[in-house]
């Protein structure tokens, strides 16, 4: 008797749901198998119409695991062009000494400060210039390439660098504005905590309420936060200074969180239990950040990352070499939408050498 021929499987049909499915296995994959670790040696300076810019990150590198982030350095040898955009962008400055202009406004800086650029109607249009073209003057940017759409991010040159053009470079005609001690409304919008509540309340005004709260607290906020002026805190995690936090009301940009980490000789950070999409750049000083139990070895001027798994990732930071390892970190600050836990649950699951000796 002949045997039944078994029936072929018929191709699944490439869907809507099957290309979904595809790209997040896609996603996943590059998540297991791209670089996390950014060398700076390896990248090189672009003269671009805005200025000498490097990047260790951008939605065009297809060899990283993290793709969500643009991040360069600007090396501004007199000054730089002038643009336009959105704003939201971070930027510290690693070397030498500036100025910033903001639609008319003016802001000295030099190495360890934060530059905030504001998220508001029309954008907001910027030029930095180096105090002393003789003393290098560098700092690294940091644009979230998911926020960006959201608030509608274009870039317009207004003015090309002048090392393009040959034009002489242009003056500051404003005056220096030293002080960012400022003092906001931390007020919050009272919240519905009960199902019962709903009738008793018009959540419009609420929302309306909110607006006018953040505008109030945006007018009086800064843009510029000074590192030698933030005090050092000794967590379990380790010795940190906090420019962004969500718990910070005063800084004109509440989209991420940014600290400022140092690492004794011989020791480490805590280890942490993290969801990922954690990116750090390495000011000073060797070691290496093991995640899951590989070590990925850096040095100064080197990017390091975290990438996203469902369990998240535990990482810490080690000090190999011979002077303290400065370090800045930068996540977007998603803590009262996705929360603190995220997908995996955030933890500090052993504390630094310090804490522990505290």
């Amino acid at each position: 008797m002949e045997r039944e021929r078994l029936r072929e499987k018929e191709p699944i049909q490439k869907t809507k749901y099957e290309q979904m499915l595809e790209f997040y296995q896609k996603w996943q994959e590059r998540q297991k198998n791209g670089e996390l670790v950014i060398h700076g040696n390896e990248k090189k300076y672009v003269e671009t119409r805005q200025g000498w810019l490097k990047y260790y990150l951008s939605p065009f590198d297809t060899e990283t695991a993290l793709n969500s982030w643009t991040v360069f350095e600007h090396d501004i040898r007199k000054q730089s062009g002038r643009h336009r955009h959105q704003g939201g962008i971070i930027i510290y400055v690693l070397e030498g000494e500036g100025i910033t202009e903001v639609d008319g406004h003016y802001h000295d800086w030099k190495a360890g400060d934060l530059l905030l650029l504001p998220i508001q109607q029309d954008g907001v249009a910027h030029q930095h210039w180096n105090k002393d073209a003789n003393i290098s003057c560098k700092w690294i940017a940091f644009r979230d390439m998911l926020v960006a759409p959201y608030i509608a991010n274009a870039i317009d040159q207004l003015q090309e660098n002048s090392e393009i053009t040959g034009k002489p470079a242009g003056r500051i005609s404003g005056d220096i504005d030293d002080d960012w001690k400022v003092t906001v409304n931390g007020d919050q919008v009272s919240l519905v905590t009960s199902p019962a509540e709903l009738e008793s309340v018009n959540l419009f005004d609420k929302l309306i309420e909110l607006r006018d709260k953040q505008r109030s607290r945006m007018n009086d906020s800064t843009w510029i936060i000074r590192g030698e002026d933030l005090p050092w805190e000794l967590n379990a995690h380790g010795k940190m200074q906090w420019y962004l936090h969500p718990c910070i009301a005063y800084s004109c940009v509440q989209t991420h969180v940014f600290y400022r980490q140092e690492i004794p000789v011989g020791s480490r950070s805590g280890v942490q239990r993290h969801g990922g999409d954690l990116v750090f750049y390495i000011t000073l000083g060797q070691g290496y950040t093991e995640v899951n139990g590989v070590k990925y070895n850096w040095q100064a001027g080197d990017v390091m990352t975290l990438p996203i798994f469902a369990d998240g990732v535990i990482y810490r930071h080690v000090n190999t070499g011979s002077e303290p390892v400065f370090l800045i970190a930068i996540e977007r600050n998603m803590v009262h939408t996705v929360g603190v836990d995220r997908q995996c649950g955030f933890e500090e699951l052993q504390p630094c050498l310090e804490f522990r000796q505290k």
